[in-house]
């Protein structure tokens, strides 16, 4: 699993975390942790199989999880020979990434964070 951040201090924690939707595991997608007073830095993890661990910076953390998934395929420019990329649509509601009701306050040491969405 992927984990980005600052190396371990007393002005961080680790959360393990678990992200289900509907009541399953999410397959896979991004957890970010983003400062509420805006005074720290942001950390994001990949999550698998429902799974994440990361390096935060402890205080009140905004979380944001997102899971695009590919929906089609798509020109770069409106050109005969133009390369084709990937068109991707967010899977989750806005609720939990743009526009994130998610909270958890982190604390130093190592901590659990399950976050239990709903595709409705």
């Amino acid at each position: 699993m992927g984990v980005v951040g600052c190396s371990g201090s007393s002005l961080q924690g680790t959360v393990n975390g678990t992200v289900t939707l509907d009541g399953l595991p999410l397959k896979e997608g991004d957890v970010r942790f983003v400062p509420a007073n805006g005074k720290s830095q942001t950390a994001s993890a990949k999550i698998i199989d429902g799974k994440f661990t990361a390096e935060v910076p402890t205080g009140e953390m905004r979380v944001e999880i997102s899971a695009p998934k590919v929906i089609g395929k798509r020109k770069m420019y409106d050109t005969a020979d133009s390369p084709v990329v990937d068109k991707v649509k967010e899977f989750l509601p806005p609720r939990y990434n743009a526009k994130s009701e998610l909270r958890l306050t982190v604390k130093s040491g190592v901590q659990d964070g399950t976050f239990l969405l709903q595709s409705k």
